[in-house]
């Protein structure tokens, strides 16, 4: 991926070379190149393209389910960004580019901010997350919300990955019937699916990485405290905002964009990887069940192949032990009680202060739920134990000075 790319972070003539792919699968830089151009390829037509992807794939009967809604004043936004690069205006490589937003998300429009939940549709966000005021000045055109697991996978013991209350089971584009992943599900299947070449997403733990993983596209996740989730639904110290995107430059523009610097790109050419030291997990030899399955020797390979990419561009390998070697049940149990404590924190602040929600409350949201919920749907067991929980603000600091360094020194093979 970074072949293609030039010191300035988009690629010129060696795009070109490359397959010419449908409109709707198309990166970004791509996109940008194309619309630069002047070959007809405009912000409108390209929102309109996504439009009707999303109507005719994403909500047919072999679609994904990825979105929630689409944003009613995005053909607006579409045309606004046409007229400032008619205008000689181009605010950078992402100007015009279609994307999607994780519904954690606010955005101060027509759009609601749900975290999947009919139980807080009410009245529209009146900010921006910071991240997404960021972007919006980069020049993108917001497609929509996507869907995810309700409430980022806090209201079931059980979470069904993918499912949210408003907007129903996400599938997985490649086998409809397989895994999906979460809690950031809609936003890696958008990507998939060739809806938008950019989406949101949100993670605590695994809620960017693993929907990327099986949907088969590229996930980022930040350093926890690079982005600000100020505007983010559910967010904790724990959480870190990322991207899906179909390749590595698309994710650089899109941290240049929310970071307000080049670094990223600047940092994608033939040798940025010299003498980088990068951790990895050695994968332990197949059982002779697990040989059988033609998926786990596709992933031993490909993992291996990324290893052998990797020390081709003169980058470091070191293997480190798997994280559950080094830490001790009491010190998961620890972490657990942290993050359910600022989960618990952290929506009972968010919801008093939202105005125009129909709950202010945790114990309202639980409510709502229990009076609303249809035969089939996932309980709400862990939103009740999160609400039951009386751990104070110095108990959770306590348990969080004493289980946070374990999980940030990996421990290395001798």
């Amino acid at each position: 991926m970074i072949g293609p790319v030039s010191a300035g972070g988009w690629g010129t003539d060696l795009f070109q070379e490359l397959s010419n792919p449908p409109q709707g699968f198309k990166s970004a830089c791509q996109m940008s190149v194309e619309m630069a151009q002047g070959s007809g390829v405009t912000a409108q037509s390209l929102l309109k393209d996504s439009l009707k992807q999303i109507a005719s794939i994403d909500r047919g009967l072999q679609g994904g389910n990825a979105f929630l809604e689409t944003n009613p004043d995005a053909l607006r936004e579409a045309k606004a960004r046409d007229q400032e690069r008619a205008n000689g205006h181009v605010r950078g490589h992402l100007h015009g580019v279609p994307i999607a937003l994780k519904d954690v998300f606010e955005t101060n429009d027509r759009m609601q901010t749900s975290a999947g939940s009919k139980a807080l549709v009410g009245a529209p966000a009146t900010r921006n997350a910071k991240v997404v005021d960021n972007l919006l000045k980069a020049g993108v055109v917001i497609v929509g919300k996507t869907n995810m697991s309700e409430l980022s996978n806090f209201r079931s013991e059980s979470p069904a990955d993918g499912w949210s209350s408003r907007g129903g089971q996400t599938l997985n584009p490649h086998r409809l019937g397989g895994q999906v992943a979460g809690s950031s599900s809609g936003s890696a299947v958008a990507v998939a699916q060739g809806h938008v070449p950019l989406a949101l997403g949100l993670e605590t733990n695994g809620s960017i990485i693993s929907p990327a993983a099986y949907n088969g596209v590229f996930g980022l996740k930040t350093t926890v405290g690079l982005l600000s989730t100020e505007g983010v639904m559910t967010s904790t110290r724990l959480d870190a905002i990322g991207t899906f995107t179909r390749n590595v430059c698309d994710a650089a523009e899109a941290l240049n964009a929310m970071t307000g610097t080049n670094a990223y790109t600047d940092g994608l050419h033939a040798d940025a990887l010299k003498g980088k030291r990068i951790g990895y997990t050695p994968l332990p030899e197949l059982s002779e069940e697990a040989a059988k399955d033609p998926a786990k020797r596709a992933d031993r390979k490909h993992y291996e192949k990324a290893l052998d990419v990797l020390k081709d561009q003169g980058a470091i390998l070191v293997p480190v032990r798997p994280l559950e070697e080094g830490v001790a049940d009491e010190t998961y149990e620890r972490y657990t009680e942290v993050l359910f404590a600022e989960v618990k924190q952290q929506l009972e602040d968010y919801l008093a202060g939202r105005e125009g929600l129909p709950v202010k409350s945790l114990s309202e949201l639980i409510a709502f739920i229990k009076r609303n919920q249809q035969p089939g749907e996932p309980d709400q067991k862990l939103l009740e134990l999160i609400n039951s929980l009386e751990t104070t603000s110095e108990q959770r600091d306590k348990c969080g000075r004493r289980s946070f360094p374990s999980f940030r020194k990996p421990s290395t093979i001798q």
